[in-house]
């Protein structure tokens, strides 16, 4: 998985959020020692302010950003897209419609996709979500595309740019690849 940019400004005011929270925790869990009258060792610090935003940072970038109560506050605007995605891809190439499918990882900070078609694999290099677009949420990723065991001669590894506009349970856009392949193509998924 790699980091995905984001024009959002949810990356700012999350993370004080979760610094906010770490120390209320801490203060309230240092109390809550001294009314329990428990005394912690000198070597075993009590959860302090970093050990608890470090867990709350883990815990919202893996699972709480996904949560619809904090969409629906608006604290979180990057779409949650993980998941199999599956549907066809139409190149310029041959102009024929193939089966594919896309896999994305994705957490509030990092994403990977896969897309395995009949004859070569690619993943993401890198991803921005541009939530500001005209045309609604748009997905950009840069690709590195592998070829499979038996493909034809055509196929070598080439780099190139998909991107895909999301509208719920649809993603579909448009790639292009770069030097030695100059191919352009549609995709239309669904998950």
């Amino acid at each position: 998985m790699h980091p995905y940019s984001t024009d959002t400004a949810e990356r700012r005011f999350v993370p004080l959020l979760l610094s906010v929270a770490a120390i209320l925790t801490a203060w309230g869990f240092g109390h809550l020692l001294e009314i329990l009258n428990i005394a912690v060792p000198w070597w075993f610090d009590a959860p302090s302010v970093m050990g608890f935003y470090a867990i709350f940072y883990n815990l919202f970038d893996n699972y709480l950003w996904r949560w619809n109560l904090l969409r629906f506050l608006r604290l979180v605007k990057t779409p949650c897209i993980s998941g199999e995605w599956h549907g066809t891809a139409v190149s310029s190439f041959n102009n024929e419609q193939q089966e594919v499918s896309l896999r994305i990882k994705q957490t509030w900070t990092s994403i990977e996709l896969i897309l395995t078609a009949p004859e070569s694999q690619s993943h993401s290099l890198i991803a921005a979500f541009s939530l500001e677009s005209p045309g609604g949420s748009m997905l950009t990723y840069q690709y590195q595309s592998d070829p499979r065991m038996g493909s034809p001669d055509s196929m070598q590894i080439h780099y190139g740019t998909t991107r895909l506009m999301i509208k719920g349970n649809l993603i579909e856009g448009d790639y292009y690849s770069g030097r030695g392949r100059q191919n352009t193509g549609t995709l239309s998924l669904q998950q």
